[in-house]
């Protein structure tokens, strides 16, 4: 029986149904450090013994950051525990790059469509290679990188001060800190005048925040998307899912990230 949940500020919608002996779950929306928590809730609760073959279609997903590929990743390994396998379907240019940027592309098995999921084949590897969901090897599907967007410089400066104001949350966010030094280099350029500099950093920035998860929080996933949003809108998912972002209940405090 096919079932959907109701987007919610995350930014993300799960719709699921069975075929063939598959979990099928359809996402829509954005897979970022905001949608990060409730994806992960949804997902996991679609598994138990006997459902823990599952096909994430990805088809109606826009946008994915390492926080998200890191929920996919987690819940591969829950299908692994439960006797069954997790395979992707369908991810579209954006997500494909978040993919190949992570590495995850190389540990999870990803088809062009539904269906080739659901037989474990593609067109390059064997079925039986294919039937455990583990293949090293992605199909052909053209992934490009989006060119950067124009903004002005007060529309820019606005948007990182809000982000570098929240440092104290993105620290909390970093335990490992690898997001500092591109952290240090959008606060040099903030303080400076060259908006040239300063939209660099901030590319920059955004290109890591890709590379690398976070532990969500609501400053840092605010803070996060506008960023992502201003620099790279959202332009496949006509529906608003993507467009809405949640503020903070409470307001954060400044300091620096060290």
């Amino acid at each position: 029986m096919p079932c959907s949940s109701a987007p919610s500020a995350s930014f993300v919608a799960v719709s699921w149904a069975e075929r063939d002996g598959c979990v099928i779950a359809a996402l829509s929306g954005e897979l970022d450090v905001a949608s990060a928590p409730a994806l992960r809730e949804e997902l996991l609760g679609l598994l138990r013994p006997g459902a823990s073959r599952l096909v994430v279609d990805l088809s109606s997903v826009g946008y994915a950051d390492a926080s998200g590929v890191a929920v996919l990743v987690g819940t591969g390994r829950r299908c692994g525990l439960l006797g069954g396998w997790l395979r992707l379907a369908s991810p579209g240019p954006e997500v494909v790059s978040a993919l190949a940027a992570t590495g995850v592309d190389q540990n999870l098995a990803i088809f062009p469509t539904v269906a080739a999921a659901i037989a474990g084949r593609l067109p390059d590897t064997g079925a039986d290679q294919a039937r455990i969901g583990i293949l090293g090897r992605t199909a052909p599907i053209a992934a490009t990188i989006p060119a950067p967007y124009a903004v002005g410089d007060n529309e820019l400066r606005a948007v990182v001060s809000a982000l570098l104001a929240n440092a104290d949350a993105w620290r909390d966010a970093d335990p490992r800190r690898r997001f500092v030094p591109a952290f240090r280099a959008l606060a040099r350029a903030h303080v400076g005048t060259s908006h040239a500099a300063l939209s660099q950093a901030a590319h920059s920035f955004l290109a890591v925040l890709g590379r690398e998860s976070l532990t969500p929080s609501p400053e840092v996933a605010v803070t996060a998307s506008a960023l992502r949003r201003l620099l790279h809108p959202d332009k496949r998912n006509p529906s608003g899912l993507a467009g809405r972002i949640a503020r903070p209940a409470t307001s954060a405090g400044t300091g620096s990230l060290s």
